[in-house]
């Protein structure tokens, strides 16, 4: 199978390991990186093995004069919009870091450039990409433990980031930069949409983050399906995965998911045998469903399957939509201290 050719656009922190990963892809090869800085393009280039003459300080330079099939785009999110639209002007692809944009009416006039030149707009919301959350998507959409009415979200870390991070100054990175993988996976485990939400957010005396890096959110979900979300950035001592800690009331029983192992309390038929199940003391545990590729492997794999294929990506700008629209609401209930409905977002 030929490789596809990609264009990534920022290659130092983040973008540094996103060159790893599309290094061993098997469906991509990169072949031009884009940095304004000088720096970063020569580390990335000596490192793996990118020829100099394909480095580029001015993406419309590299738009010019290199033949690719999409763009890559991993910047702060305040250059999202102006990179992805040019590329989609310039007819390639374009897969771009979460969140989709800076702002929504930026993430809005992607959506339209992508559908206006008839071209694939994906954002990477890898959290849902897992063998984890997919698992747990299963046993929810075949109602072993009937059907959610509740869901409880603890994610607890203490990341360190370099200390010229964006993160470090924007007013709400643990919603903007974290929450929103956690949001996204809620969407795809009950494939039900975010009606309203009330948040609350607040620093901490030790935390090194110019905003708040801890969140509350009350999530009411289509169907009356309500989400407790309990985030930190700043936790101290006690931490959960990076995808969290969930525990999924349905009116049969529950689904309990953490440190990548499954639980589930069912009716007792389905402890007799289950597949993909063991049962232990009327508990069932589950086996991850197997997966060759998961994370940023598996959305660059997704990626190109939808432009092979000419179909919409899992992850599409226009889906996100929902997903970024629904943090952008958390954020102005938390500043505004009432509930927000995520219809009047979209």
């Amino acid at each position: 199978m030929k490789k596809l050719h990609l264009i990534q656009v920022g290659v130092g922190g983040w973008g540094w390991s996103w060159a790893e990963i599309v290094k061993h892809s098997k469906d991509w090869e990169a072949v031009a990186y884009v940095d304004v800085s000088k720096d970063n393009l020569t580390k990335a280039a000596n490192f793996y093995n990118m020829s100099e003459n394909n480095c580029y300080n001015d993406f419309d330079e590299a738009l010019k004069k290199v033949e690719a099939d999409a763009v890559l785009c991993v910047t702060p999110p305040e250059f999202h919009a102006d990179i992805t639209i040019r590329a989609l002007e310039s007819g390639l692809n374009v897969l771009v870091e979460k969140p989709i944009a800076d702002t929504l009416d930026k993430a809005k006039m992607m959506v339209k450039a992508a559908e206006k030149y008839g071209l694939k707009l994906m954002v990477s919301q890898q959290y849902r990409f897992k063998r984890g959350p997919r698992t747990v998507r299963k046993i929810v959409r075949e109602r072993i433990a009937g059907t959610p009415s509740y869901i409880i979200i603890n994610f607890h870390k203490s990341p360190t980031f370099p200390a010229n991070s964006f993160r470090y100054r924007m007013p709400y990175p643990l919603l903007m930069d974290m929450s929103i993988h956690h949001i996204d996976t809620l969407r795809s485990i009950l494939d039900k949409e975010p009606v309203s939400v009330y948040a609350e957010t607040w620093n901490t005396e030790w935390s090194s983050f110019k905003g708040d890096p801890v969140a509350f959110l009350s999530l009411k979900m289509e169907d009356n399906v309500r989400a407790i979300y309990i985030g930190s950035w700043v936790s101290q001592k006690w931490e959960t995965t990076w995808d969290g800690d969930w525990r999924i009331v349905c009116n049969e029983g529950e689904i309990h998911w953490s440190g990548n192992k499954i639980f589930v309390k069912a009716p007792i038929f389905y402890t007799v045998y289950t597949r993909g199940m063991l049962e232990r003391d009327g508990v069932l545990e589950a086996e991850l469903i197997p997966m060759d590729l998961e994370e940023r492997d598996y959305s660059l794999h997704e990626f190109a399957e939808s432009i092979r294929q000419d179909r919409v990506p899992e992850t599409s700008g226009d889906d996100n939509l929902k997903t970024f629209a629904t943090v952008l609401a958390s954020i102005d209930s938390a500043r505004e201290k009432k509930e927000m409905f995520i219809k009047d977002y979209l």
